[in-house]
Parts: structure tokens; sequence; C-alpha cells
């Protein structure tokens, strides 16, 4: 086994250890809620939310997203035994917002992006918020999300550790 399997077999570990402990699984729970810096306008960091292309980059080993017809997205997670949730996008002028089929606003919500200018003209706070289903009950995907959405926007890659190209042979 090399050392990034056993590293992804950890990680999962430890979520699914998280998720049995974590507020987020309880009846209830609250969103998880994170908000970012970028320097970038509204526009650009809100059409990045509407590409489907984008946010699965953003998700990573979390899941994938794919848009389908009329609004419909399909957010297929590898947390929580590899569930499926449907989800249609409410588009507005300073927040983009994926929900449940049928249940606009409130707290029918899966996934919520909201933006207001940044003080001092810094660019745009981007407030995230995840509910608990998306999250599986991990507070720092909204966090990660941004994180990623502002290493995209800034530098057009997204930080991994995942294996680089080398001039030398792997050991074993």
């Amino acid at each position: 086994m090399d050392v990034t399997q056993k590293a992804r077999e950890v990680v999962a570990s430890a979520v699914g250890a998280a998720a049995k402990v974590l507020p987020g699984q309880r009846p209830g729970a609250q969103p998880a809620r994170q908000t970012l810096t970028i320097a970038r306008p509204a526009g650009e960091v809100l059409a990045a939310w509407r590409d489907p292309a984008v946010v699965s980059r953003l998700m990573g080993d979390l899941g994938r997203a794919e848009a389908g017809a009329a609004g419909r997205w399909t957010f297929s997670l590898t947390t929580g035994g590899g569930t499926s949730v449907e989800a249609e996008l409410a588009d507005g002028q300073d927040a983009v917002e994926f929900h449940r089929p049928g249940e606009r606003g409130g707290e029918g919500f899966l996934l919520r992006v909201g933006t207001r200018p940044a003080p001092r003209e810094l660019g745009t706070e981007v407030t995230c918020e995840v509910a608990p289903e998306l999250s599986a009950g991990v507070g720092a995907v909204p966090f990660t999300l941004l994180y990623r959405l502002r290493a995209l926007l800034l530098t057009g890659e997204i930080p991994t550790l995942g294996p680089q190209p080398a001039a030398r042979e792997e050991e074993r």
C-alpha cells in the first residue's frame, strides 16, 4: 500500500469517527459556517459557484457536483456511504443557494454562498454555509471549500498534497 492510499484511509477513518461525535450528526444540528475574504469581485466569486466543474474541484475528495436540466444539481458524496443529494440552484444578485427540490429559502438549503464588499476595498467577503448532510458533521467543510476557491481564483490552481511529478524514481 502506498503512502497516499494509507493517508486517505486515515483521513476517512478520522472523518467517520468525527461524524459519530460532532454535533452535525445530531437531529436539529446547525449548519457549518465560515467567512473568508477573497481579493476578487463578487460576480467572479458567484460565477465560480454556478459552474459544476469548479464546484466539483472545490469539493475534491468530499465528492462531486453535476448540473442537470432546469437548474437541478446532484451532489455525489464520498462521505456518509457515498450518498447522492439532489438540489436546485437559486441564484441571487449577491448569493447562490443550493436547496432541496421544492424548498426555496429558509431551512431547506444544502449549500449557501453569500457575498458582500470587504472593508477597505480588499475584495469580497464570502460566507459559506453547509447543511449537516453535506458536511458530514465536519465543521471544516465550508472553510475547505472557501480556501480552495480563493486559491483557484487567485492562482488558477488548488493546492494539493497529491503525487507531484519528479525526475526521480519513487521508493516503494
